[in-house]
């Protein structure tokens, strides 16, 4: 006992009154604290003086400074509409929403001042104006000539792309975007992200906007619907069918019961490039017997698709193309099938068996890992059903 008492007493001499026990809270790393000082550096001449090293970090110091706030200044005075010459007119190549752009307009061309040019064809160019989170509708005018698949990808807040009627190239029917051949649609390009807000205001009554002033009139209706519809859209993830309507008019479930769905019209051909692509509130799709391809990540992340049917007509599926649709219960794949790209049905994490019209012998050419996984110990393919039927009609 002596002999601890003791050595208590040395401990604290030393440490100037500090117990052994306190000194451990701190890291030994830290025990000396780092030379922040700046001092010559011996054997480096002029730049090993203190003075001259102290110049150049405040200088380059200054520099970073300067550089991070000029490209905040330019970031934040973009233009709206960035415009660049093309053939037999111009290019939008990059829209900057501002918060209050409920509705862009693509067809006039609108220049700094905002004063319209007339008489221009006007062309957009791909992830012109991708990530948008403001625009809720986009009206195409008739001298829009081209527009990619990729032009307003991930463009979150869109609710209807409307077309005049007039343009010779493109079609709207409910809002969803269409390109046409002799009049009539032939590829769905693009299925807004809360299109079923827009077409459900329809069913209500209200009339599809012809200017953007209507357009905005709209957009603040679709606000209020909105508003009153969240608990209801909530649930239907859990709960489709069956939501909880507390809040809304019969008529308004009913329409917007009604918008979740989706049915392209006979004619269409193609479903284009990401046409439907992290569309969370498509729950269910018809598609006619026509359509032939179903082009790269045409479904990519409809992580609420429910039902699903892939026409006899099919003859292409591209990669992605259903990649993590994970609530599709059934796939069935038919015999006209030539080609599925890879990771076609990667992330179908709802499916437990793929079924194929055609035999062992007679696949069409895969991509890699295009089957739907599951997980047992490690992840497995799923396992395919050859020369198959179709189930109740699927």
């Amino acid at each position: 006992m002596a002999d601890e008492e003791k050595r208590e007493k040395e401990e604290l001499s030393a440490d100037g009154g500090t117990r052994a026990e306190e000194r451990l809270l701190y890291d030994p790393l830290f025990e000396t604290p780092p030379d922040t000082v700046i001092r010559d550096t011996p054997g480096k001449g002029f730049f090993g003086k203190a003075a001259v090293k102290k110049t150049v970090f405040v200088m380059v110091l200054s520099l970073f400074v300067g550089v991070s706030i000029a490209l905040s200044f330019h970031s934040l005075t973009k233009p709206r509409f960035k415009y660049e010459d093309a053939e037999g007119g111009l290019m939008l190549a990059e829209f900057n929403a501002e918060k209050t752009d409920a509705v862009l307009e693509i067809g006039p061309v609108f220049r700094e001042d905002g004063a319209v040019t007339e008489g221009k064809t006007v062309s957009v160019r791909p992830f012109a104006v991708c990530g948008n989170e403001t625009t809720a509708y986009i009206l195409i005018g008739k001298d829009v000539r081209e527009i990619p698949n990729t032009a307003f990808y991930n463009c979150s807040a869109l609710q209807a792309v409307i077309v005049d009627p007039a343009n010779p190239n493109y079609r709207s029917e409910g809002g969803v975007l269409y390109r046409t051949e002799n009049g009539s649609p032939a590829e769905l390009m693009l299925y807004p992200a809360r299109n079923y807000l827009y077409r459900a205001l329809l069913a209500l009554g209200e009339a599809a906007p012809g200017t953007a002033e209507e357009a905005r009139a709209l957009a603040k209706r679709a606000a209020e619907l909105d508003g009153k519809s969240g608990k209801w859209l909530a649930s239907a993830e859990e709960n489709y069918p069956a939501c909880d309507a507390s809040g809304l008019s019969e008529s308004e479930t009913a329409a917007l019961s009604a918008a979740l769905k989706y049915e392209i019209p006979a004619g269409v051909t193609r479903i284009g490039e990401m046409a439907f692509a992290e569309c969370g509130t498509l729950y269910e799709i018809t598609i006619p017997e026509g359509v032939r391809t179903f082009s790269s990540m045409a479904f990519f992340k409809c992580g609420n698709l429910r039902a699903l049917r892939i026409p006899d007509s099919a003859e292409e599926i591209g990669s992605d193309a259903f990649s993590y649709c994970e609530k599709v219960p059934y796939i069935f794949i038919p015999s006209g099938v030539k080609q599925i790209g890879h990771h076609a049905f990667f992330g179908c994490g709802g499916v437990s068996e793929v079924y194929m019209s055609c035999g062992e012998n007679d696949l069409p050419d895969l991509g890699q890992d295009w089957l739907p996984q599951r997980k047992k110990l490690f992840m497995h393919n799923v396992p395919i059903v050859y020369n198959a039927e179709r189930r109740d009609g699927r």
